[in-house]
């Protein structure tokens, strides 16, 4: 997936940020993550630095490293964990 439009990583992005299906979300992470790879590549071929595309780089940086934190946390917790018992304490 290619993309010139600023908009399409930041709609990949914001989905796998609001993903709730853990399932799905592995790779709503990856479609991201592969658009904002994409939009870093055209960046980088484009002769000059404004300011726009400056910021546009942070902000693509940002979220890379968003998504990488939301992977690590979401896969390091056990899949099976959950609240059950008594007044919704954790059974044991």
């Amino acid at each position: 997936m290619t993309t010139n439009d600023t908009g399409d990583w930041r709609d990949l992005f914001d989905v796998a940020l609001f993903e709730p299906n853990r399932v799905k979300l592995r790779k709503r992470i990856e479609h991201a993550r592969q658009a904002i790879n994409d939009r870093l590549g055209v960046l980088m071929n484009q002769q000059g630095e404004g300011g726009r595309e400056v910021s546009e780089r942070i902000a693509l940086n940002d979220a890379l490293t968003t998504l990488a934190e939301l992977h690590k946390i979401v896969y390091a917790r056990k899949p099976n964990t959950h609240v059950g018992g008594v007044g919704g304490r954790a059974a044991s």
